[in-house]
């Protein structure tokens, strides 16, 4: 089986090859201001590299935020194209649990204005709901998993910075993800839309 794993939601660009579970080429580097326009030609670039052809993936992996608004909609793009014009199979997962993986730890991202998305994990599963909360309430929040690691955008909340592998994080989680039914609804993940309604109700 030929997958294709791809983040743009954050501050990476990453784009993955897999093979039979086995990684052919992956490409992680921070770029949220371009990934709009390098998303594509890198996945060409790994494509030709491994003499495949776009319809010869089986499976496509994407993040669907909380994360950037422009960059949420990058690989989402993508996969609901391919999705058209082959018979590929769609796995959407959350930028948070992507940061996770399977480790126990609290997955970070910046959310701009002074907050940040958060939310636990242990084992792939989230162990909370995923929320936004103000940073100067992370220390309080980490009282509750102060025996996890802090894993994601770690600078934004005072951590000591880390580098995650968001394509071994993300094959490792697609196996325990069901294929998305119908790709013409899927939706990017906008925490501050629930955000605003709770403050408007």
């Amino acid at each position: 089986m030929l997958q294709l794993i791809m983040d743009t939601s954050n501050q990476y660009l990453m784009v993955a090859l897999y093979e039979d579970d086995q990684c052919l080429s992956s490409l992680q580097e921070m770029g949220s201001k371009r990934q709009s326009e390098n998303a594509i030609p890198y996945l060409q670039k790994l494509l030709e590299k491994h003499q495949k052809e776009l319809l010869d993936i089986d499976e496509m992996v994407i993040t669907l935020g909380p994360g950037s608004y422009t960059g949420e909609r990058v690989a989402l793009t993508i996969a609901k194209t391919l999705s058209v014009i082959s018979s590929v199979h769609i796995k959407a997962i959350s930028s948070l649990a992507a940061y996770a993986g399977l480790q126990k730890c609290v997955s970070v991202i910046d959310a701009r204005s002074q907050k940040v998305f958060v939310c636990a994990y242990e084992n792939g599963q989230a162990v909370i709901p995923e929320q936004m909360i103000d940073i100067q309430q992370f220390p309080q929040f980490m009282q509750d998993y102060s025996d996890f690691q802090v894993v994601g955008q770690n600078e934004v909340v005072g951590y000591e910075p880390n580098t995650v592998d968001l394509a071994k994080n993300l094959h490792e989680l697609a196996k325990q993800t069901s294929i998305v039914q119908n790709v013409d609804a899927l939706v990017p993940r906008y925490l501050k839309d629930v955000e605003a309604k709770k403050i408007c109700l």
